[in-house]
């Protein structure tokens, strides 16, 4: 029986996917289980296996084409199956979803008939068009030139043909501002698709969540030592020390639905942990972290870095989070403000490594410090709340030692 081909859906937040390759092409036979297709949506990219044996009879978008869920990307069926039907149901589809007929009663764009509304092309030195705005008129070029050099097109005169305004006007402007700032463009990047699910959660969360962020220094020799004993990276005492100071806080270990207005609490730990990549942040999440000695959680850890920093991961391995750690400091940072991963309730942000004198009882000594930066949802939890669960910190870095042992 031959069926549709549908883009998956991903996550409850997947708007739409891109199809980054496909592995059969049209007419190829392929046997249930088979890897057909291979797409990608905001960070994760998943395979789309075949259902059943059969012919891929068609194919309905292309590599980079992108659709929402549901869509179609392709039929399956028997070699000599009928598969009008199916084509059928995809018409019905493409129909059920155009939009483009205007409603009754609108009102048509009236350049499509009016001459008088139309552009008018010219031609000048630019040999570009020339567009009316007001009274200001200009050639697209003298438009960009203007934005690169910060000139205001309605301080130039035009001596371009009507009196528009050209690129050498513009330029003759700028020259005889004398000071005026310039601003040469280097480069115009548009958003990649990871940089643009990020941007657009991160918008998410500070319209939404009501940060406020609380810093601490805490001494880290303890933390270190125990590294050391434990043959673990730093990262992983602290991620000890964070699951035993969510167990004494558990109201940060929690998320929040502002819709419904509860503040959900949870027994599992299950930390996301920052990973950068080149076009940003990706939080894979390890879970049950309170579970697990210091040596598993290590493993757990450098397994979904690796599955992140190899591009192997998906959906599943950054859902279910309900605590976020954000290590900023092997950048150099000092302090910093960590945005809280939604719908979480709080992320630790954790800085770089100082060294200063401290008085101990024979003289001074010279000891390393960490800042910790503590970004909380002030709807769920206030200030005190945050102060207190760094002070519990703080204790549990202070008897690192026996946390890993």
């Amino acid at each position: 029986m031959g069926y549709i081909v549908r883009m998956p859906k991903l996550g409850v937040e997947m708007e739409v996917g891109e199809v980054v390759a496909w592995h059969a092409d049209e007419g190829d036979e392929v046997e249930e289980g088979d890897v057909v297709a291979e797409i990608e949506s905001e960070k994760s990219v998943a395979e789309v296996a075949a259902r059943e044996d059969g012919v891929l009879r068609g194919i309905y978008l292309d590599v980079n084409d992108e659709a929402p869920p549901g869509s179609a990307m392709g039929i399956v069926a028997g070699p000599d199956e009928d598969v009008a039907a199916l084509e059928a149901e995809l018409d019905a589809d493409v129909t059920d979803d155009a939009t483009d007929e205007p409603d009754d009663g609108e009102t048509p764009d009236a350049s499509a008939d009016d001459p008088a509304s139309a552009v008018s092309r010219v031609a000048d030195d630019d040999t570009d068009s020339r567009t009316a705005s007001g009274d200001v008129k200009a050639t697209p070029k003298a438009k960009k030139t203007a934005r690169e050099r910060g000139v205001d097109l309605a301080t130039v005169t035009g001596t371009g043909p009507e009196g528009g305004i050209t690129s050498d006007d513009v330029l003759d402007a700028a020259a005889d501002a004398g000071g005026a700032a310039t601003r040469t463009v280097r480069e115009e990047r548009e958003l990649s698709r990871m940089r643009s699910t990020i941007a657009e959660r991160l918008g998410e969360s500070y319209r939404d969540a009501v940060h406020v962020t609380v810093d601490r220094e805490v001494d880290v020799e303890p933390a270190f030592d125990a590294k050391d004993a434990a043959g673990v990276s730093l990262t992983d005492v602290f991620l000890r020390a964070v699951s035993e100071t969510l167990a004494d806080h558990p109201a940060f270990n929690a998320t929040y639905d502002a819709e419904t207005e509860t503040h959900t609490l949870y027994e599992e730990q299950n930390v996301g942990v920052a990973v950068d990549l080149d076009d940003g942040l990706v939080t894979p999440v390890v879970p049950d972290v309170g579970s697990k000695s210091a040596a598993e959680l290590s493993a757990a850890r450098g397994r979904a870095t690796d599955r992140v920093l190899d591009g192997e991961y998906t959906s599943d391995d950054l859902s279910g989070g309900t605590f976020t750690v954000s290590n900023l400091g092997v950048f150099g940072s000092d302090s910093f403000t960590p945005v809280i991963n939604p719908p979480e309730v709080a992320i630790l942000g954790v800085n770089r490594v100082t060294e200063r004198p401290v008085q101990v009882e024979n003289g001074i000594a010279f000891r390393r410090h960490v800042t910790f930066s503590l970004s909380f949802d002030h709807r769920v939890v206030d200030g005190a709340d945050a102060a207190k669960f760094l002070t519990t910190l703080d204790e549990y870095l202070a008897d690192a030692p026996s946390l890993v042992a």
